[in-house]
């Protein structure tokens, strides 16, 4: 091998390992970046979320939503039962994403919409609304109301 043959070699390995490094870094970045995003989209969304629940204060009152079946009349009941699916569906989404850091944050937002929506939850009714791996992960992880 001569010197310039041997510098050709360091020099082409040198590129392709900065190439290496810079797709690696490209892909920290861009999960970093991804995960953020997320996190703002989930904030924007839970804030709508919690807005509904400020014009309709009743649907955010434990004591009328463990027993909502009850509690409401019949249209505000219809309105109570789409704020709940979309409160869970929300938590679901969160659980979809498979990201542990995410659900550090996040679960304690899931707890609360538990105390307040697990009757509505476990509705027989409600179940199929849900995969199986989410509601069992709920039923596990999350205490069902003891009203």
């Amino acid at each position: 091998m001569t010197t310039i043959e041997f510098w050709n070699l360091i020099v082409s390995s040198t590129a392709t390992i900065l190439a290496g490094i810079a797709i690696l870094l490209y892909i920290i970045m861009w999960y970093k970046d991804k995960s953020s995003n997320s996190y703002d989209i989930f904030d924007a969304t839970y804030l709508d979320i919690l807005k509904t629940g400020m014009e309709n204060p009743s649907f955010r009152n434990p004591i009328l939503t463990n027993d909502y079946l009850n509690s409401f009349l019949e249209n505000e009941k219809i309105k109570y039962e789409i704020y709940a699916f979309i409160s869970w569906n929300f938590c679901e989404t969160i659980f979809d994403k498979g990201d542990d850091e995410l659900m550090k944050t996040w679960s304690v937002v899931i707890e609360v919409e538990n105390s307040l929506h697990r009757k509505w939850f476990d509705n027989p009714e409600n179940t199929k609304k849900f995969k199986e791996s989410f509601r069992l992960y709920i039923q596990n992880n999350f205490p069902a109301n003891l009203n």
